[in-house]
């Protein structure tokens, strides 16, 4: 590999996947995510920290990115850290302390702020983590919470009836502002705002915020409202480079009041 390929790919945007439950690995979610049985190779190891490609291909537009696997907050590198723009952890509902597990990863969030936070589970229990709990543990930290089997399914006769389990997933990972998105042929209208969200990314990657139009809002933003504002700010993206409303409904969890 030559050395303008090493650096083309060090700086490719990453999604930091961990799971804080031992008999689920970060893996297993990785693959849902891909919708494949079979893993691709990575494209890059270091231990268990394992680094997968993926094209996220709508539409509108291509983006490379890197579904990365992290087991423990020791093996955060610096190069995950300049890289990652989206965490997504999962954890065990089927216990009472199951979302404790996850609070050492707070301090890493909240200081590489990443666009996209998502928790997911298989679905909340009563008899474990309970949907009030997991719904509070949300609001204090900004995330959002991702059930993979649901108990309770939208309605179908919903005229836009809400994405679940991986599909959400996707779903917020489709909307977001990535710095090395592609616009498609006739979908270049809104090149001009991509253009300064991405450029923002270069200067810092971990904040679309701090393009010219958004930093004087978003710095007077206490944390936990931040990622509403990142959702906003994708949901304008979206809708500036033609996307569908509906196809992105519900993205933020704190809706336009």
């Amino acid at each position: 590999m030559s050395a303008t390929e090493e650096n083309t790919e060090a700086i490719l945007p990453c999604v930091l996947v961990t799971s804080c439950d031992s008999e689920f690995k970060e893996e297993a979610l990785i693959k849902q995510i891909l919708n494949s049985e079979i893993l691709p190779q990575p494209t890059k190891q270091e231990g268990t920290v394992a680094w997968f490609p993926w094209t996220i291909n709508n539409k509108y537009y291509t983006a490379d990115v890197r579904l990365c696997a992290v087991p423990s907050t020791t093996q955060v590198t610096s190069e995950i850290a300049q890289s990652m723009q989206a965490f997504i952890a999962y954890f065990d509902s089927k216990v009472k302390d199951g979302m404790e597990k996850l609070n050492p990863w707070i301090p890493v969030v909240e200081d590489l702020a990443p666009e996209v936070l998502i928790i997911v589970c298989d679905r909340v229990s009563e008899n474990g983590v309970t949907r009030h709990e997991a719904q509070q543990w949300c609001l204090a930290h900004a995330f959002e919470l991702v059930e993979l089997n649901p108990q309770d399914l939208p309605d179908e006769d919903d005229d836009f009836p809400e994405s679940t389990g991986v599909k959400r997933i996707v779903q917020a990972l489709n909307a977001n502002v990535w710095s090395s998105v592609e616009m498609k042929d006739g979908h270049n209208q809104g090149f001009g705002l991509m253009s300064s969200l991405v450029a923002s990314r270069h200067n810092n990657p971990r904040s679309c915020q701090d393009s010219p139009e958004m930093k004087d809002k978003a710095s007077s933003l206490p944390h936990e409202q931040r990622k509403v504002h990142a959702e906003k700010v994708a949901k304008a993206f979206w809708m500036a480079i033609g996307g569908d409303e509906d196809e992105i409904d519900g993205l933020s969890s704190g809706e336009d009041s």
